[in-house]
């Protein structure tokens, strides 16, 4: 047995023990085992800390825990999971002959439900329209370097990994338990950092994430997994309200089931194929605005006080929640990161956050977005929100130039109605073209950016201030429309569908998206196998 020791103050250069002694009362020779499970920095204050949390074994530890120490207690299974140290994967057995499932698309939440079919035993069909990560980052270049078009099948949105293979890879979980404990486990064994499975705000970093994709896609593939990049599913095959195979876009079908459709929220397409087979969705409320970008050494300086030094790079995460206005709040936080083009669409402008592992570069973004309503949409079909997002897409494209520029204007501009006559230089590859915003986006998203920012500034000072710069839109924080599913989450209205992750409503980050697909795949398994 052992227990749970937390919120012990902390340095990595120094040695846990004493505090845990403390802690604990005990003399150092009933200290039997201690291994740290989970650490969050604390920057409230001038002199920053880890609070750890620690597993230990001691020699006594019923009389330990009749004492009630505080934040001392009893060790249990579910904590397994909840700090990353379980494993639970499934019984590999046979698989019925005549089941074999199909999932479309290769994001976080294809790849883990193909994991773990694979790992018991199904023969997992994988289709993903982008390419393997090897060709995926290569085209993305081309494109920011304007040395090649926008390939609407091979880019930041689609390809391996999904969107969060551009991304700052943020893998943070307001809670841990069995669940999580496979998926971090799986991660660490692909190559990942097993820091991971100790920090409370752990991420990837884009490079890290390309670096473990080749390793996942090999062990899916030793498990027969058939992987086919480059391949697009156009419809899907319905017989009797059931869902028993797809159409690829060659006129080729693919029978099977059951269909596992784990699509980004940016496959319209896809979206728009699974309302017509028959699958029941309604819209959903998104959020949208800009990204707003500032020099990095600004964001340390306002949390820390002080140069970062050796501390990492600052991060923040900010909401402002007026009683009778639109919720504004910042979203997916890039320290040291860029500014990225993000559309998978022609013709269209959008923008997202991206850093690498290391977090070093001059910048730091974030998203700063606005709620949005499905009454805002104008329509009730399930999929308006596309459309109300995409008419600003098209706009931006316009505004910037019509050649992937990005529409841009100083904050403090933006605040007293101001042209910006030039802008600070920024970490968006393919340009920026100083606009308007007010010319771009609703009005209720204007104000509500505006009010929030005014706000956050009181938490860190200089982020309304005039190094804050405006690139906009961000429209695909989320997905507008959501498919109704049972819990086992098959489709309400069509049998053997199962719509997952980000693009079916239920996700918002790679975790979140990965842990839908594994417990859908785990649905699956308990009734093929019983």
């Amino acid at each position: 047995m052992a227990l749970l020791v937390g919120n012990l103050e902390w340095t990595e250069e120094a040695d846990p023990v004493p505090g845990i002694l403390r802690r604990l009362g005990i003399p150092r020779d009933q200290l039997r085992e201690w291994k740290l499970v989970r650490k969050s920095l604390d920057a409230r204050h001038r002199k920053q800390f880890w609070m750890a949390t620690w597993r230990v074994e001691v020699a006594d530890e019923a009389r330990i825990l009749k004492k009630n120490i505080h934040s001392v207690r009893q060790w249990t299974e579910r904590d397994d999971g909840r700090y990353g140290l379980a494993d639970q994967g499934p019984k590999r057995r046979a698989w019925p002959a005549a089941s074999r499932p199909i999932i479309v698309g290769a994001g976080p939440a294809g790849l883990f439900a193909a994991l773990y079919l694979a790992e018991a035993g199904a023969p997992v069909l994988l289709l993903e329209r982008g390419g393997p990560v090897e060709d995926r980052v290569p085209a993305v270049n081309q494109f920011w370097q304007r040395k090649a078009p926008l390939n609407p099948e091979n880019n930041l949105i689609f390809g391996e990994g999904g969107a969060g293979t551009f991304s700052d890879g943020k893998i943070y979980t307001r809670r841990r338990d069995g669940d999580l404990g496979y998926l971090f486990n799986r991660l660490v064994s692909f190559g990942a950092d097993p820091s991971i499975l100790q920090e409370s705000y752990a991420h990837l970093g884009t490079d890290k994430v390309r670096a473990i994709l080749p390793v996942f896609r090999r062990r899916l593939m030793e498990l027969g997994v058939e992987v086919r990049y480059h391949t697009a599913v156009k419809d899907l095959i319905v017989e009797n309200g059931r869902c028993v195979g797809v159409i690829l876009a060659d006129g080729s079908l693919e029978r099977g089931g059951p269909v596992i459709v784990a699509a980004g929220y940016s496959a319209r397409d896809t979206s728009a194929m699974m309302v017509r087979a028959g699958a029941a969705a309604e819209a959903r409320p998104m959020a949208i605005g800009v990204r707003i970008e500032h020099p990095q050494e600004l964001i340390d300086l306002a949390t820390y006080g002080h140069e970062r030094g050796e501390l990492p790079a600052a991060s923040y995460r900010l909401a402002h929640n007026p009683p009778n206005g639109r919720t504004a709040h910042t979203f997916c936080m890039c320290p040291g990161g860029m500014v990225v083009p993000a559309s998978n669409h022609p013709d269209r402008v959008v923008v997202n956050g991206m850093s690498f592992a290391a977090r070093k570069a001059f910048w730091a973004n974030s998203a700063v977005i606005v709620e949005v309503q499905p009454s805002d949409y104008g329509s009730s079909d399930p999929l308006a929100g596309y459309a109300w997002q995409d008419k600003i897409e098209k706009a931006a494209f316009a505004a910037g130039g019509s050649g992937y520029r990005a529409p841009a204007q100083r904050y403090v501009d933006l605040l007293n109605k101001k042209d910006s006559k030039d802008l600070p230089r920024s970490s968006y590859p393919m340009g920026l073209e100083p606009f308007d915003l007010r010319q771009l986006l609703p009005d209720f998203v204007i104000a509500g950016m505006i009010e929030g920012i005014q706000r956050f500034d009181r938490k860190l000072s200089g982020f309304a201030g005039d190094q804050a710069i405006l690139i906009a839109p961000e429209t695909r924080t989320t997905s507008p429309v959501r498919f109704l599913r049972h819990k086992s989450s098959q489709s309400t209205t069509l049998q053997d569908l199962y719509p997952v992750g980000e693009g079916a409503g239920y996700g918002g980050g790679i975790i979140s998206c990965a842990l839908d697909g594994y417990r859908t795949a785990r649905a699956i398994v308990e009734v093929i196998q019983g």
